[in-house]
């Protein structure tokens, strides 16, 4: 992800992260900040958690094995995630 803090939602971050969600919904979220909660977005479903996952491993060229974000999660915890699983 490059040498900006994992934990921060850098463009980079940003950008991939927004590729994900539009992937997954075809559009993004207005504003993706880091108290973004996924179950906000619009058409947020226990489907779209399982693809959203598939697709940030794809962005972020990571294996995160189980894990599949819930609507409960924010965009912070999703970077957390995804530094969490890089430090193991």
């Amino acid at each position: 992800m490059g040498s900006d803090t994992d934990s921060d939602l850098s463009e980079d971050n940003r950008q991939r992260l927004e590729s994900a969600l539009a992937a997954v919904f075809r559009r993004t979220p207005i504003h993706v900040t880091l108290d973004l909660r996924l179950g906000a977005i619009e058409g947020w479903d226990s489907m779209n958690a399982v693809t959203f996952t598939m697709e940030v491993e794809q962005a972020f060229e990571v294996q995160l094995g189980d894990t599949i974000f819930t609507r409960d999660q924010t965009i912070a915890q999703v970077l957390q995630v995804l530094h969490d699983n890089r430090t193991n």
